[in-house]
């Protein structure tokens, strides 16, 4: 009687081990799925602004040179921008310890 309540242990202990085996691959699949997905996301992301980054690069390098060839070909007017912009500078920081 020992050895069938034994075996019939041995059986319930074999059907949980087994049991607790398949939800964990169940769980070990879902996780990695998970992750998985989120890391595409994160990486399609990046990837977005990456190429963001690097139109506005883009962008301001050619702003930045049209103006300096803008400032090479009128001296004069850059010179009377400059010391207008300079004045109010000079005004705000006047005004702001005022």
């Amino acid at each position: 009687m020992t050895d069938s309540l034994y075996s019939h242990r041995e059986d319930q202990n074999n059907q949980r081990f087994d049991h607790l085996a398949s939800t964990l691959h169940q769980f070990r699949n879902t996780v990695d799925r998970d992750i998985h997905g989120q890391v595409q996301q994160e990486d399609s992301l990046l990837n977005n602004l990456n190429e963001n980054f690097q139109s506005l690069m883009h962008s301001v390098q050619r702003t930045s040179g049209d103006l300096r060839n803008v400032m090479n070909r009128n001296t004069s007017l850059t010179r009377i921008i400059g010391i207008i912009l300079l004045g109010f500078f000079v005004l705000w920081m006047l005004y702001k310890l005022i």
